[in-house]
């Protein structure tokens, strides 16, 4: 049975909720538009699932030269905001990175601050801004957008089925926010590749992706849920960490589709 694409998915604001694609765009900075918007608090540190989980109820989404949010519990609550209401310069945290960045206005931010109960910001990575990759796992020139560390994460749907089966319900993939689904493989069998060719495109698996505590959101309510994270550590610790889905920077330009074939290089 041959590996397939069975899943592609954007965020364009980081933790924000994502959506589904049948084609994804791979440019310079990974998928095209991928988590280029980000929250942060008053002092400029990033704001994630992490400390507020009410952020998986609000939608977002592309649409002409800006973004539409909207939050999915309450009726009317949606804005847009253009691309070109990002104009004043400021400097933004992601973990140990601080970035160029512009703000996107004060009625962007009293629409997430009111949601979200505390003072937020919505902030938008221009083209000129390079965050390099860490050069541990990557090249010179390699670029990441505010994702946490890497343009691609790779889930695959058989992983997701062995862990589901242990934790004794169905999971969504979209609690572990990954760009690229694929079917075919045995459960975890990523875990051994180094490098994969989805179309034209390669792509290295440099890192295998540690997880917090995001997955056990539960996106229709954003409770907590501990056992989780709790089947995670048994299933997927390494040391330290539990691991699920892997890392992946991309070696070329173009577009890959639902269906695609993926080829293990090595």
């Amino acid at each position: 049975m041959s590996i397939q694409v069975s899943g592609l998915y954007s965020y364009p604001v980081k933790s924000l909720r994502g959506h589904a694609q049948e084609v994804t765009r791979v440019t310079s900075w990974g998928p095209d538009r991928d988590r280029r918007w980000l929250v942060v608090d008053e002092a400029g540190q990033f704001i994630t699932q992490r400390q507020l989980p009410k952020m998986s109820r609000i939608g977002a989404e592309y649409r002409g030269e800006g973004i539409y949010l909207w939050h999915l519990d309450y009726a009317n609550a949606e804005i847009y905001v253009p691309v070109a209401s990002a104009q004043t310069s400021c400097k933004v945290m992601v973990w140990a990175d601080s970035c160029a960045a512009l703000d996107a206005g004060d009625e962007a931010a009293s629409w997430l601050s009111s949601l979200l109960g505390k003072p937020l910001r919505l902030c938008y990575m221009p083209e000129q801004t390079h965050r390099q990759v860490d050069m541990q796992f990557a090249q010179q020139g390699d670029r990441v957008s505010f994702a946490d560390g890497f343009p691609f994460l790779l889930c695959n749907a058989a992983s997701l089925r062995l862990f589901s089966a242990g934790l004794g319900r169905e999971m969504d993939i979209l609690r572990f926010r990954p760009n690229i689904v694929i079917s075919g493989a045995e459960a975890f069998a990523e875990d051994n590749w180094q490098r994969i060719r989805i179309g034209d495109i390669e792509f290295d698996l440099v890192k295998p992706c540690a997880r917090c505590a995001i997955p056990t959101v539960n996106l229709v309510d954003a409770s907590r849920e501990a056992d989780v994270f709790m089947m995670l550590r048994k299933l997927r610790q390494r040391g330290d960490e539990v691991y699920f889905g892997q890392n992946m920077i991309h070696r070329g330009q173009g577009n890959i589709r639902l269906g695609d074939e993926v080829k293990i290089v090595s």
